[in-house]
């Protein structure tokens, strides 16, 4: 969240499913609005369809974040905005080595393609159906740390 807002995302959309309420609580007062999906045991898609629903409908694009990757931080979610803006492209994605994924930004023209998402696919689906849509933005494989398992947490701490 706070990488979303020093980065320059105008309006911030957390979404919620296990744990909720321990999550909600800690967001109390973020500047964020919160959703819930009911349906996060059904995969990746279920969160990504919540949190385009509650975007604004002046909203022309969409950053997506993920909660278990937490050093990116602002300056990178500013570059996909800037390459989104210079770019002329509708997507514009992190790489980090040979990994193509998030953050990235989808165009509202390809919200749609967000929304049909199912099952636990990720918006990489998304940018393997347009790929020549795709801009990207170069970042430090560590800046892309995902954390999933306890090993990564001792391992996030170790390098801190």
């Amino acid at each position: 969240m706070d990488a979303a807002v020093e980065g320059g995302c105008s309006d911030v959309v957390v979404v919620l499913g296990a744990e909720r309420d321990a999550y909600a609580a800690a967001l109390a007062g973020a500047r964020a609005q919160v959703t819930v999906n009911p349906d996060y045991k059904e995969g990746m898609s279920t969160s990504i369809r919540c949190g385009v629903e509650a975007l604004p409908t002046e909203c022309t694009a969409a950053v997506i974040l993920l909660a278990d990757q937490p050093r990116i931080d602002g300056g990178i979610v500013h570059a996909l905005l800037e390459t989104y803006a210079t770019s002329g492209r509708r997507i514009v994605a992190a790489r980090y080595g040979d990994v193509r994924g998030a953050p990235v930004l989808f165009d509202r023209a390809l919200f749609l393609e967000l929304l049909v998402l199912e099952g636990d696919r990720g918006a990489r689906a998304v940018m393997e159906i347009y790929p020549n849509e795709v801009a990207e933005v170069v970042i430090p494989a560590e800046a892309a740390l995902d954390v999933d398992r306890p090993e990564d947490v001792e391992r996030l701490q170790r390098d801190d």
